[in-house]
């Protein structure tokens, strides 16, 4: 969390020094899904990757999240977080070896993904135009990975590995009113390598927004997520590739 720290600290001493920005709360809650692989092998070999699909998670599953906006002078601090949990059984397509303990292909899994994700974004306007918004800046996503498997039946092999991954972003938003709808995406990405990891996120979302009766404003949209992250627990290699999309639905309070 001390990257966001200092990402959020000085971009509010920025704002501060030009009077009291504006913000707005928005939870939400969203239905999403999960694509991609998992490999995991002890050493240097190349292992077969099993799909999320294979491995039995192949089912959205409903998340609860938040999103601060702080706003002034044409600059904006967001900070967005959730949490997410699939479980299911399926079937190794290949090997799994973690610290000696191996789960073979053709095993039947119980399997487990939990990510908590949180961001934070500043961005500036680069554009003024008349009910345009385009906007450009830095930031970070903040990724607490848990990945468990065990074995179903037979010696009940298990395996768990938990990385915590901060990945800095480069951020884009766009942001147009259209009559008494507000349309906005935001965008984020960067490709890294840390401590002989890899690590690449790619976070785009659009929403649109209408007033509730004076109450909130109303807020759909889509969001998406693609994570590759290659890392090291002990003396074994994890590989996953993780696409999470889905539809949200959230009331924003602004103050």
């Amino acid at each position: 969390m001390r990257h966001y720290s200092s990402i959020a600290a000085t971009a509010l001493i920025t704002l501060t020094a030009c009077g009291a920005p504006s913000a707005s709360v928005t939870p939400f809650i969203a239905s999403v899904g999960i694509n991609g692989d998992l490999a995991v092998g002890d050493g240097a070999g190349t292992s077969v990757a099993s799909t999320f699909d294979d491995l039995g998670l192949d089912d959205n599953e409903a998340v609860v999240g938040g999103l601060v906006r702080l706003n002034f002078a044409g600059a904006e601090l967001s900070i967005a977080g959730y949490g997410v949990d699939f479980a299911g059984t399926g079937t190794a397509t290949g090997d799994f070896e973690f610290q000696g303990s191996v789960i073979s292909a053709g095993t039947n899994v119980a399997s487990d993904v939990r990510l908590n994700t949180a961001r934070a974004l500043f961005t500036w306007d680069i554009i003024p135009l008349d009910g345009l918004d385009l906007g450009i800046g830095f930031g970070a996503t903040l990724l607490d990975l848990d990945l468990s498997l065990r074995e179903l039946g037979g010696a009940g092999t298990s395996i768990q590995s938990e990385e915590l991954i901060p990945v800095p972003l480069l951020a884009a938003r766009a942001a147009w009113t259209w009559g008494r709808v507000d349309l906005r995406a935001d965008a984020g990405g960067l490709v890294i390598e840390y401590d002989e990891s890899e690590a690449s996120i790619f976070d785009i979302g659009v929403s649109a927004q209408v007033d509730l009766f004076g109450v909130g404003d109303l807020v759909v949209g889509y969001k998406t997520m693609k994570i590759d992250a290659e890392y090291s627990d002990d003396d074994a290699r994890i590989d996953t590739d993780l696409d999470l999309d889905g539809y949200y639905m959230g009331v924003q309070f602004s103050f």
